[in-house]
């Protein structure tokens, strides 16, 4: 790629894009992952069990298993601009279902509506960034926009953790609600096509879906997401319900994980530009995150906390090289199938990764378990990563 959006008319304006790009998918996963630490609030309003209350994360990654690649055809059609604000225009409406909610169903509409922006939001925002950056910058690009959930989880976490015990479980949601209207605002007024979008591309849509290699990326994005969402989600339980931890010192600790992502990821991003390498972070990222789970099953006070920390470290290696490959496969202009495929694999692997654990918390009633269970997850996408031909 040349760099014409890197040093052309426009050298600066793509932190803009990038910016916002950000914050749409911020609000997005903010809007997600303040649900957990609301489960015992909705158990007890709705009497479900924690197999059900699995489904209250599970049903916002549901669309995005069958609608992440329609949606990377719709961003190439219609462009990253409208089909942004459109996505944001759903974490709205899906946040005000879901906070005015009077059963348990309707709750999970609200998210299912919040699902329909979120695979729109995971498609397109990373499209529209590789529509603006050079080859050579995306590393680095890629990194810091991956900081987004990490961001996300760690207010989503201790903010509805906070506030369930100052007001009750729907106040996070018509907070997440005035977010999610904010970066449509942002979205709508800084978003635009950028000056790699119209460049030609050597593969057609067809041929981009039949890329055995984006696939394998998508695989290493599944197990990466499936064991990382699993934590975040399940970890404020297990450490309140097996280790005795107050519930937000326990949210807390569910967020050290994404600390370590935050300042982590960018580094990483821009050490693959550094280095024109790839494959060995994400597999030495996900084979230390399966070494982290399994410290975590076997540890305890101040040793569990350096397994945290360890863990988001490790797991900050991960995004950025699953975020910069598919616009490095298959070029800027059907970049948006790429992040269409891995985010059907994103959804499926964190979809059906929660409730499966949740029912193994059911079932088994044990902290150790869970934990080799997301160990497990690591050791397949470390396997996964192996198998990727790019560097």
């Amino acid at each position: 790629m040349e760099s014409l959006g890197g040093e052309g008319e426009h050298p600066r304006y793509r932190w803009a894009i990038l910016f916002a790009s950000f914050f749409a998918f911020v609000a997005y996963a903010f809007a997600f992952q303040e649900a957990a630490p609301l489960f015992d609030s909705i158990m007890q309003e709705f009497d479900v069990s924690r197999a059900e209350a699995g489904l209250v994360m599970s049903m916002v990654l549901l669309p995005g298993i069958f609608l992440s690649l329609p949606a990377g055809f719709f961003v190439k059609k219609y462009g990253v601009r409208r089909v942004g604000f459109l996505s944001l225009v759903c974490v709205v409406l899906g946040c005000f279902v879901t906070a005015t909610a009077n059963s348990f169903i309707m709750l999970l509409a609200g998210r299912l509506i919040l699902g329909v922006g979120g695979a729109f939001i995971v498609t397109n925002t990373p499209a529209v960034i590789a529509q603006w950056f050079t080859r050579e910058e995306l590393g680095k690009a890629m990194g810091i926009y991956g900081i987004n959930m990490p961001l996300a989880t760690i207010i989503g976490l201790s903010s509805a953790s906070v506030f369930v015990l100052a007001y009750d479980w729907r106040f996070p949601f018509y907070i997440s609600l005035a977010v999610g209207i904010t970066a449509a605002a942002v979205f709508v007024v800084a978003v635009r096509e950028g000056p790699f979008a119209g460049h030609e591309s050597k593969a057609n849509a067809r041929q981009a879906i039949g890329n055995f290699e984006i696939w394998k990326v998508g695989l290493v994005w599944l197990f990466f997401n499936a064991a990382a969402l699993s934590f975040t989600t399940w970890a404020t339980d297990l450490f309140q319900n097996y280790k005795g931890m107050p519930k937000v010192y326990a949210s807390f600790l569910a967020t050290l994980l994404m600390w370590g992502a935050i300042f982590c990821v960018p580094i990483f991003g821009w050490m693959s530009d550094r280095t024109g390498r790839r494959r060995p972070f994400a597999v030495t990222g996900s084979l230390l995150m399966t070494l982290a789970f399994v410290a975590l099953a076997y540890t305890s006070n101040m040793a569990l906390v350096v397994s945290i920390l360890a863990l988001g470290v490790t797991a900050a290696m991960v995004p950025p090289i699953a975020s910069a490959l598919p616009a490095e496969i298959l070029g800027p202009t059907l970049a948006s199938v790429g992040f269409g495929i891995t985010g059907i694999c994103l959804n499926l692997g964190a979809a059906s990764a929660q409730p499966l654990f949740g029912f193994l918390l059911d079932v088994t009633e044990s902290y150790t378990f869970c934990f080799l269970g997301m160990a497990a997850l690591s050791a397949i996408g470390a396997f996964a990563a192996y198998t990727l031909k790019t560097n």
